[in-house]
């Protein structure tokens, strides 16, 4: 039985690969709800969905601003697919919120085959179909992966185009023809329209092309990937903005401005990333063969130039290397199994790295599952979803216990341009804040975050509101109760909603 299933795997790779990184990428499509992140929320979905409902929550477009309109900063390629994909869903009756966003996984899952599919291939190119298809099983189901696939993390969106610049740029071993750069490039520049970031991984490969003394490809890679960025990032500004670029170049200034506003890690913040998350020994395994190899250039140079830029800038969140982690996966392993074939040492010791291997994937597997069926801010998707269809004036959020109140997914709810108050202070005056409002658009719904001195709170409020009537309680996912416990930073709270008194 086993001699027939290998024989099936070798005979078809690629499909069983796919096949297998499909599973539990559909299973986090389905089970795996929420959102990740602030950006992977309140910068996509919320944005595109307030659009079809003909607002703008938070006025990026120069019609709903007012004064002298200026852009924010914000590449619109991602949210636009969003807007039409949620534009075409209601046209065909699709309202509801939580269906919507479980086909906008299934989307990305199916968008993320493609990083494995090319994995293998350049793997393959770059080693022995027996470490390709070791390679391949890893970027399928690396435990991470599937859950960050079906995030609308523009991170990770923007992987699938890599994986194909990266692909046509060693699919020959004779090196690339001046047809195969240019595509390359294309999809070099699709990937700049996704994150402006991934102009570092073109301007490596130029330079891997450059000193390969190919000026002629090299120009060539960089006119394809001019291409997408006039065509789509331009065109699209200047439909906006009456002038190409502007969100780009708003983008570059912030960005510039805010380089540690939000955070200021140490240059070497990454490495600890890979090491971590490709799960030790195996990661070191991984970053030695990558550094041990510059081979080939033309993919090395590029993911390192995108790693040495991000490690310098100092602003570094988990999530902004993803990007480049496949493709560093692939360098990295196939490096290392190659020079593992020839060590002595390691050929007297093979008991030891199957040990390693065993040990990481059942640590993979172990972090794989719950992943895959992890809800993401569970508390605050379903706190709006208890309100979606209710008589909702608008919300107070009420967070004395920590001064830190979070964004509510209007998205959930359904309702745009709702009067949103935050409560955080307890020597303020909570009357004068509610009484600006006329008493029929007065916020009527309170949100308490979190359980601390509860009865406190909620008497404090209704000494201002009236008696209060209870709604529900949100609880945090699974998810969010391990990442509270391993670093408190992350919230993990249950959020009390209240009805105040007609």
């Amino acid at each position: 039985m086993y001699a027939r299933w290998t024989a099936l795997v070798r005979r078809h790779p690629l499909e069983w690969l796919t096949l297998i990184a499909l599973v539990p990428r559909v299973v986090a499509a389905f089970f795996s709800g929420g959102y990740f992140a602030q950006d992977d929320h309140f910068l996509v979905i919320e944005a595109a969905q307030s659009w079809v409902d003909g607002s703008d929550y938070n006025r990026w477009l120069p019609w709903n601003q007012p004064g002298m309109p200026t852009p924010t900063g914000h590449m619109m390629l991602y949210p636009g697919v969003h807007f039409l994909l949620f534009w075409t869903w209601k046209w065909l009756g699709l309202t509801d919120p939580a269906w919507k966003m479980v086909l906008v996984r299934l989307l990305h899952a199916a968008w993320s085959l493609i990083t494995v599919r090319l994995g293998y291939r350049i793997a393959l190119q770059l080693s022995s179909p027996a470490v390709a298809w070791r390679c391949g099983l890893f970027l399928a189901l690396f435990f991470f992966m599937p859950f960050t696939s079906v995030r609308n993390l523009v991170e990770v969106v923007s992987i699938p185009p890599l994986m194909c610049c990266g692909w046509w740029l060693v699919r020959r071993p004779e090196g690339p023809s001046l047809r195969d750069v240019f595509i390359a490039g294309l999809f070099a520049g699709l990937a700049v329209d996704l994150r402006f970031q991934t102009l570092f991984f073109g301007c490596g490969a130029g330079l891997a092309l450059l000193l390969r003394r190919e000026v002629g490809q090299a120009a060539l890679f960089g006119l394809g990937m001019l291409v997408p960025v006039v065509l789509v990032q331009g065109g699209i500004d200047l439909f906006i903005w009456g002038r190409p670029f502007a969100e780009m170049t708003e983008y570059v200034r912030y960005n510039l401005d805010n380089s540690t506003t939000y955070f200021d890690q140490p240059w070497y913040n990454y490495l600890l990333v890979i090491a971590g998350v490709f799960i030790p020994p195996l990661s070191l395994a991984v970053l030695f063969g990558f550094f041990k190899r510059p081979r080939p250039l033309l993919l090395w140079l590029p993911v390192l130039s995108f790693l040495f830029f991000h490690s310098l800038f100092p602003n570094k969140q988990e999530r902004f290397i993803l990007t480049i982690l496949p493709l560093l996966f692939v360098l990295g392993y196939t490096s290392w199994e190659a020079w593992r074939a020839r060590s002595a040492w390691w050929q007297r010791h093979v008991r030891l790295w199957k040990g390693v291997v065993t040990w990481t994937w059942c640590v993979n597997i172990a972090l794989l599952v719950p992943l895959c069926f992890s809800y993401s801010k569970r508390e605050r998707v379903e706190a709006m979803r208890m309100l979606r269809g209710q008589d909702v004036r608008g919300l107070l959020v009420e967070d004395s216990a920590e001064n830190d109140p979070p964004m509510m997914p209007l998205y959930y709810l359904g309702r745009w341009g709702l009067p949103q108050e935050t409560y955080t202070d307890t020597t303020a005056d909570l009357r004068a804040l509610l009484e600006r409002y006329d008493v029929r658009e007065r916020p009527n719904t309170v949100l308490f975050i979190g359980t601390e001195r509860l009865a406190d709170r909620t008497a404090r409020v209704e000494r201002v509101t009236g008696p209060l009537t209870l709604v529900g309680r949100a609880e945090p996912g699974l998810l969010d109760r391990v990442m509270h416990t391993l670093n408190p930073v992350n919230r993990n709270v249950t959020i009390t909603i209240y009805r105040t008194a007609p």
